[in-house]
């Protein structure tokens, strides 16, 4: 028998007591039939209140939550625990960093309806953040200095069309039986190896400016650097298992980075290493004084100078991460398994 349910909402989470609440509020009273959607939540083992919130909603609302439990705690293991326990005809995945409306489904429904031959739809991020640092980091992943040309990031007018990934996805379930389910032998960065994988096996990716979200940026500093560091490491490794894995614009922290050793190590024996050396960081702080300016008017002088810090630490954290990636032994044990 064919499964009733349109969506499977999937949420994998993991420490996330200060958003979770309101995500599993919005997530329930959805301007959506109740009958046409489940909701499957996955906790990676949380050392704070989430847990018991997630057990809250399961006992309001009975029925429509499912709710697991990850002892791997990685998010691709939560991934596929969610993905493997869901039955609707398109998976849709949610970040426990997110806020949705209450037209989220029916928004995604529509697109789906207009283009039913794509194979995963999504929309795109407002990032948003809380407290000093969340403002300034929010401000730095919405700009096209900070993350380069990622559409669903940094558009702001209406658009549609076919792109290379997607947030948030809403994926045709029988892709997952085409290509595999995630790769557990990554940390992070699951997402970018497995739509690589659907690319290369002819599926397409649409994005929407009529689905939104609201995406909260990490609250410090602290925690800002290491996910950068975290995400290039990680994306560097997931690389290994494919050309097409990553873009142009996930590349050129790498670049930099390796170019500016370079630089530095060839500019005690050379001065035009020296020269070039110094015009090139020039330029580079000229772009994120350029581009931090607005938040003057919007946050004020300090913001201003924190998000010259954050510019800079997004790229070299995420560039250092990457060379680490890369000469780590994850990146040279060739293709892991994949689940099925």
């Amino acid at each position: 028998m064919s499964s009733p349910y349109f969506f499977s909402l999937l949420l994998v989470v993991r420490n996330e007591e200060k958003y979770i609440a309101n995500l599993l509020e919005r997530m329930i009273h959805q301007d959506f039939d109740a009958n046409a959607y489940e909701m499957i939540v996955v906790d990676g083992m949380s050392d704070d209140r989430t847990p018991e919130i997630i057990q809250d909603y399961v006992n309001r609302f009975p029925n429509r939550i499912k709710f697991y439990t990850n002892p791997k705690k990685t998010l691709p293991v939560g991934w596929n625990i969610a993905i493997k326990h869901s039955s609707g005809k398109y998976v849709l995945r949610v970040d426990g960093h997110s806020q949705v409306e209450p037209d989220f489904l029916k928004r995604y429904y529509s697109v789906i309806q207009k283009h039913p031959e794509a194979t995963c739809v999504g929309g795109v991020i407002d990032t948003k953040g809380i407290g000093f640092w969340g403002e300034v980091n929010a401000y730095v992943y919405s700009h096209i200095f900070g993350v380069g040309n990622s559409k669903f990031r940094i558009t702001t007018k209406e658009w549609e069309g076919y792109v290379d990934t997607v947030p948030y996805g809403a994926y045709k379930r029988e892709i997952f039986d085409k290509v595999g389910l995630f790769n557990e032998s990554l940390k992070r960065n699951e997402d970018i190896e497995m739509h690589a994988r659907i690319r290369k096996a002819g599926g397409r990716f649409f994005l929407s400016t009529t689905i939104q979200s609201v995406y909260f940026a990490r609250d410090s500093y602290k925690a800002f650097v290491k996910k950068s560091y975290d995400d290039g490491k990680w994306g560097m490794i997931a690389s290994r298992d494919g050309k097409g894995t990553l873009r142009l614009r996930h590349l050129i922290p790498l670049v930099a980075f390796l170019f500016g050793v370079l630089l530095v190590v060839a500019s005690f024996f050379f001065k035009p290493a020296f020269e070039t050396l110094y015009t090139l960081a020039g330029i580079y702080f000229v772009l994120c004084v350029i581009s931090s300016f607005p938040l003057i008017k919007i946050q004020g002088l300090s913001s201003f100078f924190a998000a010259i810090l954050a510019f800079f630490s997004l790229h070299f954290s995420r560039g250092i991460g990457m060379t680490v990636g890369l000469c780590s032994p994850y990146f040279w044990r060739g293709k892991e398994h994949v689940s099925k």
